[in-house]
C-alpha cells in the first residue's frame, strides 16, 4: 500500500500533498504549527481512525481525501464526519460509518485482522489496526494502546496473531468445552443404563462371554488391575536393584580394604598432597565425617560393619524377590483365560438377551465416547500448537525490539519482555521515542505487512542525531513506504538535503504560515478531487 496523495479542505480553504515517494519520506519544518500533524492526522482520519487533531483545529468543517495504490489499483477515499466515499476504477461506493467501511475494505480491498471479543468474532476497527503502523504525536503510551476505549492490550496482541495468520485460540477452547459437555452427558446416560440393567455389570465370567458391554467393563477392570501389578513390579525391581547395587559397593570396598592391608605390610601409604599416612573411610559421600583406617583395629571393625551390611542387603534382596514372585503370580492369573462351560453360557443367555436394547444403546454410547475423546485430544493438541505459534511470534517481535533497541542505544539498559510496559512503569524522554520506533519497526519486520509506516514527530523528546541515523538506517531496510515528520532545530535546517541522506524524499513545510496550512489557492484543485466523488459545493 502506497500513499500517493493527501488532501484536506472545504470550499474556502484546502491543502494537497502529493510529493510522497515510494520509500522514505520526511516532512520537516523549522518550527511547530506548520501543518505536519494536521496532514498526518487527516490521512489517518480518512482511513477510519478516531479524530486526534489539535484542539484549535475544527476538523468537522473539512473533507479528507487519501489516494493510495494497492495491488496496482488506485483507490481514493474521502471522509466527511462519519460519511465515507471510496472511488476506484469506475466505481464509487458510499458508507455511512466506519463499520460499513471496514467490512467493505476487508472483503474487497485487503483482509483486516479478525479477533474474538466478548465471545464474538470481530473485524477490528481502524482505530486498532492503524496502530500497527502508525504512531501519532499525541496519546502515546508505553503501557497501553493509543485510543483506549473499546479495545485493550489483549485485543492488540490477538490482532497481531490474526495478522500473522495464527488462529484465535478462544474459539478452540469453546469447542473443547462443548466436547467435554457432550462426554459428560453420555457418561451420565451410560451410568443410568448400567444402573437399570445390573446384569451387564455382573462379575460372573459367563456374562462377559455373552455381553460385549460386560466384556468391555470387565476388560477395563482387568487392565486397571494389570497396570497396578505392573507398577508394583516396577517399583519392587527398582528397590531390589538398589539393594544389589549397595551390596556390590560394599563388596568392592572390602576388596579395597583388604588390598590396603597388604600394601601396608610391604610399605606405607601416604597422601601425595600433604604427605600424611592417615587413610580415611566414608560410608557415603553425603557423610561429613570419616574413619581413620590406618590402623588394623579400625580396619577390622570397618570390615565387620561392611560384612553385616552385605548380609542385610542380601536378606532384603531375597525378601523383595519373594514379593516380586508373588506379584508375578498375580499377573499370570490376570492374564490367564478361564474356560467357561457351555452349561454356564446357556444358563445366563436369557438374562443377557432381556437387556439387549440397553446393551445396543450402551455400545452406541461407547462408540460416541471414543470419537469425542479423540476430538478432544485433537482439539487440545491444536490449542497447544496455536499457543506455541503465538509465543513464537510474540518472542520474535520482542527479540527484534531488543535487537533494534541495542543497535540504537548500545549503552541503554532497557530489555523488553513485553510489548507494553506495566502501568507503574513508563519510559521517559528519548527512551519513549525509541520504544515506539523500535516497536513499529519490529511489527513491520516480523509481520511483513504492506502498510506504510507513519510516525508523526519521530524525533520527539530530543532523539540524538546519532540515534536518529541508526533509526533511519533500520527503517531504510524495510520494504515498505515510510512517512515521518519532524521539527528541525535551526542548526539542522537543510540536513536532509545532504548526500548522506540521499535515500530520503525531503518535503519541507518551513515556508507554511504558522497554523495556516489550509489556503485558498488549493481550493480549485481540491474541488476537482471532490468532484471525483460526485461531491459538489452549492
Amino acid at each position: 500500500m502506497l500513499i500517493k496523495k493527501v488532501a484536506i479542505g472545504n470550499e474556502h480553504e484546502a491543502f494537497i500533498e502529493n510529493r510522497f515517494s515510494d520509500k522514505m519520506n520526511i516532512i520537516s519544518s523549522d518550527d511547530n504549527n506548520r501543518g505536519k500533524t494536521i496532514l498526518i492526522q487527516g490521512m489517518m482520519y480518512a482511513l477510519g481512525n478516531n479524530p486526534v487533531f489539535p484542539s484549535t483545529f475544527n476538523y468537522t468543517n473539512y473533507y479528507y481525501i487519501v489516494e493510495f495504490l494497492h495491488n496496482d489499483i488506485i483507490y481514493k477515499i474521502c471522509r466527511n464526519k462519519d460519511l465515507f466515499f471510496i472511488q476506484f476504477n469506475e466505481s464509487l461506493i458510499i458508507f455511512e460509518n466506519v463499520s460499513e467501511l471496514k467490512r467493505y475494505w476487508h472483503k474487497n480491498i485487503s483482509s483486516l485482522p479478525i479477533i474474538t471479543k466478548n465471545d464474538f468474532k470481530r473485524i477490528v476497527d481502524p482505530e486498532l489496526y492503524l496502530q500497527v503502523f502508525f504512531v501519532g504525536q499525541d496519546k502515546k503510551d508505553t503501557s497501553n494502546i493509543a485510543n483506549k476505549g473499546l479495545y485493550n492490550k489483549e485485543d492488540f496482541k490477538n490482532m497481531l496473531y490474526s495478522l500473522a495468520g495464527i488462529k484465535n485460540d478462544i474459539v478452540d477452547i469453546d469447542n473443547i468445552k462443548n466436547i467435554r459437555q457432550k462426554i459428560s452427558n453420555l457418561k451420565d446416560e451410560k451410568k443410568l443404563l448400567l444402573k437399570q440393567s445390573k446384569i451387564l455389570k455382573s462379575q460372573k465370567k459367563p456374562i462377559a462371554y455373552l455381553s460385549s458391554t460386560n466384556d468391555r467393563i470387565n476388560f477395563k477392570d482387568s487392565l486397571k488391575k494389570i497396570e497396578k501389578v505392573k507398577g508394583k513390579l516396577t517399583e519392587l525391581n527398582k528397590d531390589r536393584n538398589k539393594n544389589i547395587n549397595r551390596k556390590f559397593k560394599c563388596e568392592i570396598t572390602i576388596k579395597e580394604l583388604n588390598s590396603l592391608n597388604r600394601n601396608l605390610e610391604s610399605g606405607e601409604l601416604v597422601c601425595l598432597e600433604c604427605g600424611s599416612n592417615h587413610i580415611g573411610y566414608k560410608a557415603t559421600t553425603k557423610q561429613k565425617y570419616s574413619f581413620d583406617i590406618s590402623t588394623p583395629e579400625i580396619r577390622k571393625q570397618i570390615l565387620e560393619s561392611l560384612n553385616n551390611k552385605i548380609q542385610d542387603y542380601q536378606e532384603e534382596v531375597e525378601r523383595i524377590t519373594l514379593l516380586i514372585n508373588k506379584e508375578q503370580s498375580k499377573l499370570k492369573e490376570l492374564l490367564s483365560v478361564e474356560e467357561i462351560s457351555l452349561e454356564s453360557l446357556v444358563a445366563y443367555k436369557d438374562d443377557v438377551l432381556s437387556v439387549s436394547d440397553a446393551e445396543n444403546k450402551l455400545n452406541s454410547i461407547e462408540d460416541d465416547l471414543k470419537k469425542l475423546e479423540n476430538q478432544k485430544k485433537e482439539a487440545s493438541n491444536d490449542i497447544e500448537g496455536v499457543k506455541e505459534e503465538q509465543n513464537n511470534l510474540y518472542y520474535s517481535i520482542l527479540s527484534t525490539m531488543n535487537e533494534s533497541y541495542n543497535s540504537v542505544d548500545p549503552l541503554g539498559n532497557i530489555e523488553f519482555d513485553n510489548i507494553f510496559t506495566k502501568k507503574t512503569e513508563t519510559y521517559s524522554g528519548s527512551e519513549q521515542t525509541i520504544y515506539h520506533l523500535v516497536k513499529v519497526y519490529s511489527l513491520a519486520k516480523i509481520l511483513k505487512h504492506d502498510y506504510p509506516i507513519v510516525v508523526d514527530s519521530f524525533r520527539a523528546e530530543d532523539l540524538s542525531t546519532k540515534k536518529e541515523k541508526v533509526i533511519l538506517d533500520l527503517f531504510k531496510k524495510l520494504d515498505t513506504q515510510i512517512i515521518l515528520t519532524t521539527t528541525l532545530k535551526s542548526e539542522e535546517i537543510g540536513k536532509y538535503d545532504k548526500k548522506e541522506f540521499d535515500f530520503i524524499n525531503h518535503i519541507d513545510y518551513s515556508n507554511h504560515s504558522p497554523s495556516k496550512i489550509l489556503q485558498s489557492r488549493y481550493v480549485d484543485e481540491f474541488k476537482k478531487l471532490l468532484g471525483g466523488f460526485s461531491i459538489n459545493f452549492r
